[in-house]
């Protein structure tokens, strides 16, 4: 019984390597928008890991839709406002705000969603019951505190929002510094961390390049610390630092906080 589980999690992780290289060529050869390159990336892995794991998917949609929705209406907002990256094409006629694309928020909760699914069934081996930890209820009031704080300022001192370096800024408070915490505070669990962000570099690396070779998104605006420049295209070091590298991390830095045991 253990050989036999110890093999479907081992074609579970094959078809999960095959799924990123897929999507590249299927967008190649089809030349998908990025609406459908966000299914094709993280829908079709998330549809996959719900079929093998769905006593998690509850849990895991539930924290995705509570800790990315809110957050990645505010992120985007002022990303694309300040030019720090663009998404051009949207598959829906209008942007929520005028400039937010039904395509990042989707992109923004399966890959949440993703993150938790795979990490809960390679790496994880503390099942919980419940799909709501008591934090939670913090994680809520911290993300819908701040959409509301943003609407504030939205509607009442709009140039407030026009933050230099944002990229920068909100990938060290949001990104880098729960990682770092969390490292520091629960080091027996850096080597889970460590390879669930090994897994989400190969996907967002090879979802990275075959983005904007084909124009998906691009990174209009000089207020980057460095770029890097690979395949023919190039890309700001905050996004290889903060998304490439780091963002897996910090997703499951807040999953196991404020809703599983931090074991």
């Amino acid at each position: 019984m253990k050989r036999w589980f110890m093999m479907k999690k081992k074609i579970d992780i094959a078809l999960l390597l095959i799924f990123p290289a897929f999507g590249v060529l299927f967008s190649y050869f089809l030349n998908i928008n990025a609406f459908n390159s966000v299914m094709v990336f993280f829908g079709v892995p998330s549809l996959y890991l719900t079929i093998r794991a769905f006593r998690h998917a509850r849990k895991a949609i539930l924290f995705s839709l509570i800790a990315s929705t809110p957050a990645i209406i505010v992120i985007d907002y002022i990303a694309q406002s300040t030019g720090q990256w663009i998404i051009p094409d949207s598959i829906l006629p209008f942007r929520l705000l005028g400039v937010v694309t039904i395509e990042v928020v989707v992109w923004a909760v399966l890959n949440f969603y993703l993150v938790v699914m795979f990490y809960e069934h390679f790496l994880d081996r503390h099942f919980t019951n419940g799909v709501w930890y008591p934090r939670m209820k913090y994680l809520t009031a911290f993300t819908t505190g701040t959409l509301l704080i943003f609407f504030v300022l939205y509607f009442y001192l709009p140039t407030s929002l026009g933050i230099p370096y944002f990229y920068l800024v909100f990938g060290t408070t949001l990104i880098l510094l729960p990682v770092v915490i969390q490292m520091f505070t629960h080091a027996k669990m850096d080597l889970k961390f460590f390879k669930a962000a090994a897994y989400f570099f190969y996907l967002t690396f090879l979802y990275e390049v075959t983005a904007l070779q084909l124009g998906w998104w691009n990174f209009p605006s000089l207020e980057f610390i460095g770029w890097v420049s690979i395949f023919n295209v190039s890309f700001p070091i905050e996004e290889l630092l903060f998304w490439l590298f780091l963002f897996a991390m910090a997703i499951l830095s807040f999953y196991e906080f404020f809703d599983d045991d931090e074991r």
